[in-house]
């Protein structure tokens, strides 16, 4: 049983209200749900939408079915949605919403309660006691508030339209920003530097809200070059660092990226995609800046690209990121985009309670930072920690961190750093596969996409045709062992990107000698719903 709605007008009439109220208290009363937004890149006006599927089953993606409600809070909404409605479906127009804001002001002194009135109106249209809510601790949502949207569910007969049970155990509520942030500071984060840029700015406002009572500090900076520089400085003084930013803002970071690179300074880069070129589609999705990523900064260094493909991936790999940077002594990228970064979930998964912190040995005035080993790796330290002096340059340099033009000493130190790719590949992350083990089809898909291909293999299963999902979280470095346990060799591989190129496609036949039959691209800002890409796949398995 399910119950989706959107909720549309414009920006500033209140959408994210009602998706913020609407999903916490699904949350608090054990709902399963998913919900995520389309919106436009102005402060007001514009057609924007919110999108809620409420379930008894876990769900993590748009179903792309017809909407069972549509709360059209302006005309356009109407004009856009009103014919995506089921044929049973509850359509309520800007004249009722109307109504309801004129019992607001007559009641609650305004029309901002309208908001929680129309949550309380789609709880009770899934069957949520009315009484429920008396019991829930810490709520924001003013009860007298959603009791009127009750009221208005029974005299429109919308109450109990679609029983729902609530099924889902205790958990938290995240969004993909929220997971990524919290993921880093169990990662042991104590440093944040960044610039405001559509759709990373949540992480930046999570990190400084946490700063406020813990140990990690956030500096907004006044550009994304100040943002880079800042975060190595910050973990050349031993802080494990952060900088989180979209296309635009990473173009500017290239030459502290290099710097990263050749200082051979630990540094994690969250970039959240949207459309490009240049400005593109700011508040849109897109998996567009693979290659640019891939191809980041100028010279030769090693590094590792992750892609998580849901909340509790974005956690794990942002938490385990640092580890890998540390050990690896290089910039390490996390990939993420507009849809999952904005979009809300349930993370059922368990949450580590274990801060990992960086630990640095004991040096001596011998302390080399640059020291040739087989490896690869050199001792790190920090200045101030011991009697070690610490030199670092932006310069080809010796051993000790000094200049140098020594062209032999230049093809090691290139060779020294290239080496430590080895320790890239010992903590490789895995793809994972679901549906049919012995399948003839394999869907091949990375970053956001996950869930979204794993619901839509599952809608075609018994089709005729085994099919199965594989995803990798892990985009960059790829090795042979990552794909041999899937036996991929004549089999028919079906890729699914959110780019116009198949840039993953492309790295894999690059990288990995695969090469795949079909490719699946869409680039029009919009994520994959499970009807459309199902539908999709089965035109190509008949």
């Amino acid at each position: 049983m399910e119950w989706s709605v959107l909720v549309g007008g414009e920006a500033g009439q209140g959408m994210f209200s009602v998706e913020l109220e609407l999903s916490e208290l699904l949350s608090k009363l054990h709902y399963h749900f998913f919900a995520t937004k389309n919106y436009m890149s102005r402060i007001r006006g514009g057609h924007n939408f919110h999108m809620v599927r409420i379930a008894e089953d876990p769900v993590h993606a748009l179903s792309g079915e017809p909407w069972n409600m549509v709360i059209a809070l302006d005309s356009e909404t109407e004009q856009y949605h009103k014919t995506d409605l089921s044929a049973s479906g509850v359509f309520l127009s800007p004249g009722q919403v109307k109504e309801m804001e004129q019992v607001a002001r007559e009641r609650f002194g305004g029309v901002t309660a309208t908001n929680t009135m129309l949550v309380g109106l789609i709880l009770a249209a899934i069957g949520c006691p009315q009484d429920k809510f008396s019991g829930i601790a810490g709520i924001a949502s003013n009860p007298d508030h959603l009791s009127a949207g009750f009221e208005f569910a029974r005299r429109w007969g919308l109450a109990g339209r679609c029983p729902i049970e609530p099924k889902a155990p205790t958990h938290c509520k995240f969004d993909g920003n929220q997971a990524l942030a919290l993921g880093a500071l169990l990662g042991g984060c104590q440093f944040m530097a960044g610039y405001p840029m559509t759709p990373a700015t949540s992480i930046m406002h999570y990190i400084s809200t946490v700063a406020l009572d813990h140990p990690v500090h956030f500096e907004q900076a006044e550009d994304e070059i100040s943002a880079v520089n800042m975060a190595l400085g910050a973990s050349y003084a031993g802080l494990r660092s952060l900088v989180a930013t979209s296309g635009g803002g990473f173009a500017l970071m290239q030459e502290g990226i290099s710097l990263a690179g050749m200082t051979e300074t630990p540094l994690i880069v969250i970039v959240a995609q949207r459309p490009g070129p240049a400005t593109g589609l700011p508040t849109r999705t897109e998996q567009g800046d693979l290659n640019f990523v891939l191809h980041a900064g100028h010279g030769e260094f090693p590094r590792a690209i992750y892609a998580p493909g849901s909340l509790h991936e974005a956690m794990i790999l942002a938490r385990k990121s640092f580890h890998v940077a540390d050990g690896c002594q290089t910039p390490i990228f996390i990939l993420t985009d507009q849809y999952l970064a904005d979009s809300v979930q349930m993370m059922v998964e368990e949450i580590p309670s274990e801060i990992i912190r960086r630990e640095y040995g004991s040096f001596d005035s011998s302390y080399s930072r640059y020291r040739l080993t087989a490896s690869g790796l050199s001792p790190l330290a920090c200045p101030g920690a011991g009697d070690a002096l610490v030199r670092v340059d932006s310069d080809e340099h010796d051993e000790e961190g000094k200049i140098t033009e020594d062209l032999s000493l230049r093809t090691r130190m290139v060779e020294k750093r290239m080496k430590k790719s080895d320790f890239l590949k010992k903590e490789t992350v895995m793809p994972t596969f679901t549906g049919d083990p012995v399948s003839d089809v394999i869907v091949i898909n990375w970053g956001s996409n996950k869930l979204i291909v794993e619901e839509a293999v599952r809608r075609i299963a018994g089709g005729g045709v085994r099919t199965g999902a594989l995803h990798f979280s892990q985009v960059y470095p790829l090795t042979q062992d990552m794909v041999k346990p899937f036996n991929l060799k004549g089999k028919r591989i079906i890729s699914v990107e959110n780019n116009a190129t198949g840039q993953f496609a492309g790295l894999l036949k690059r990288e990995l000698g695969i090469s795949v039959d079909h490719q699946i691209l869409k680039y029009n800002g919009e994520c994959f719903t499970v009807k459309e890409l199902s539908q999709i796949l089965r035109k190509y398995l008949s």
